[in-house]
């Protein structure tokens, strides 16, 4: 039977190229489609930024987190604990005033001639000459019994009938009367104690507290020594 022989020809078709617009993608050799590399380092480096960015935040979130716990935790702390710098340094202040109070002298108590010869009713200092034109009436003997009791500052304390009993003064009106007198001339300085003794506290001032003459404060010791 003869055999046909062929031109070597295709017949009816003819190829073209194919040219593509997109990436071209590949197969994980089942059905489904896969990005190609370079797709993926793409998304790898945005991920990867991303994270970054996170991280950056949660760092910054933490410390300020500590920042806020720092200062709670010295807002928490006792008042001596972060006052103690303040006392230390307030505490030369306080030992310089109580140094300056230690210092400073004593108040005057006692009365200047003007306010002395005004209550004696004298003009000048020599109208005053003898002891009785300054401890009048029952004031001297009041004067003496309390500088006698009185301890080395001044001090006693006593109750009445037994003040009365020791200066020789019958009523309570009279002692009262010598009192004021003697505290007139700041001699003397009296503060009741409350109670049913009646007792009383007395700071008593030396007669040489008062600008007298001489002579009086003389005459004064000799009295004192005829006592004895």
């Amino acid at each position: 039977m003869p055999v046909k022989k062929g031109n070597g020809k295709k017949s009816g078709f003819s190829l073209a190229p194919i040219t593509l617009s997109e990436p071209v993608k590949t197969t994980d050799g089942f059905t489904n489609l896969v990005d190609a590399p370079a797709a993926k380092e793409e998304a790898s480096i945005v991920e990867q930024g991303s994270d970054s960015v996170i991280d950056n935040s949660a760092v910054d979130k933490k410390t300020e987190s500590k920042r806020e716990v720092t200062a709670e935790a010295e807002t928490a702390k006792p008042k001596s604990a972060r006052s103690n710098g303040a006392n230390v340094e307030q505490s030369p202040t306080k030992d310089a005033k109580r140094s300056e109070n230690s210092e400073k002298p004593a108040e005057n108590v006692s009365l200047t001639e003007a306010e002395l010869l005004r209550i004696l009713d004298a003009e000048s200092l020599d109208e005053i000459y003898e002891l009785t034109d300054v401890l009048r009436a029952s004031s001297l003997k009041l004067y003496v019994t309390l500088v006698r009791l009185a301890d080395s500052r001044g001090r006693t304390r006593v109750k009445n009938h037994e003040l009365m009993s020791k200066s020789g003064i019958k009523g309570i009106a009279t002692l009262y009367k010598q009192e004021r007198w003697l505290m007139d001339l700041k001699l003397l300085e009296k503060k009741a104690k409350p109670g049913p003794h009646d007792g009383s506290s007395y700071v008593v001032h030396k007669l040489e507290s008062l600008p007298l003459p001489a002579e009086i404060y003389e005459k004064f010791e000799d009295y004192l020594s005829s006592l004895k």
